[in-house]
């Protein structure tokens, strides 16, 4: 509803009342649960689409049963999760929805197929055949793509760092699916000092490289949550409504964008 809108976009601009500019340089970065997933949709999920894999132009091409992230990482992307935002009973080519695990403890473990590119690569379409309307054609897209919960309560993930940055919230972001860098804008971010959230942060940039970033995931949290309901995905001109969600995630040794020399 516009009045959720309306609310979560001035909760957004209390918090940032007496935000300090964000140091640059590599630092321990905490994701906040949900919409954080935007992250993994974008620097991973889209290189994992059949029509970049089968012209070789996502450098995930060629990996299966390669190790790509931390054996805490888990990736998966499922059609058939109850209300979720990016869920079908069938795809546009009329292949049942379903869960597909594409990485798992670490390891590249599958692709999404729509029926075009599974034929030509010898594979079966994974229900991932999608389009925004009759006027165009199915290509593999994503449905609800999320990380896997672990085992660390999400406190203790956030008292174990000394220093670093929450992100709980981002904007726009840009990736290069061929060698999986990635630039995010946060556009809600605190300090975190002695394991407790400090001030608010401003100006803070995520730089990095997908593949780089799952491998230094070290801490993974019990508490899955999906994003809002808000995640509409763009390609090839076509836009679909689409899921993420992610628990609280620790990744280690990630180069930050600011204003302040870190």
């Amino acid at each position: 509803p516009p009045e959720d809108v309306g609310r979560e976009a001035a909760r957004q601009a209390v918090a940032t009342i007496g935000a300090v500019d964000c140091a640059a340089g590599p630092q321990t970065v905490v994701l906040a649960p949900g919409w954080s997933g935007i992250l993994l949709h974008e620097a991973v999920g889209h290189g994992l689409e059949a029509d970049f894999i089968r012209k070789g132009t996502s450098l995930f091409a060629g990996k299966l049963g390669e190790k790509v992230a931390s054996e805490l990482v888990t990736v998966i992307d499922d059609g058939t999760v109850s209300s979720g935002r990016g869920s079908i009973n069938i795809d546009d080519e009329g292949t049942p929805g379903e869960r597909k695990v594409l990485i798992e403890n670490g390891v590249l473990k599958g692709y999404l197929y729509d029926t075009l590119n599974a034929k030509l690569m010898g594979q079966r379409s994974t229900g991932s055949g999608r389009r925004e309307s009759f006027r165009h054609l199915p290509i593999p897209r994503m449905t609800n793509t999320f990380l896997a919960p672990g085992n660390h309560h999400p406190g203790d993930i956030l008292k174990e760092v000394k220093r670093g940055l929450y992100c709980a919230t981002f904007g726009g972001g840009q990736v290069d699916i061929s060698n999986g860098n990635f630039v995010f804008e946060v556009s809600e971010a605190y300090q975190i000092e002695d394991g407790k959230l400090g001030r608010p942060v401003k100006n803070a940039i995520l730089i990095g490289v997908g593949p780089e970033a799952l491998k230094n995931v070290s801490r993974v949290g019990n508490d899955p949550q999906p994003d809002p309901g808000m995640g509409v995905c763009g390609k090839n001109g076509q836009s679909i409504p689409v899921g993420v969600g992610l628990p609280t995630v620790r990744i280690d040794n990630v180069t930050v964008g600011g204003t302040q020399v870190g």
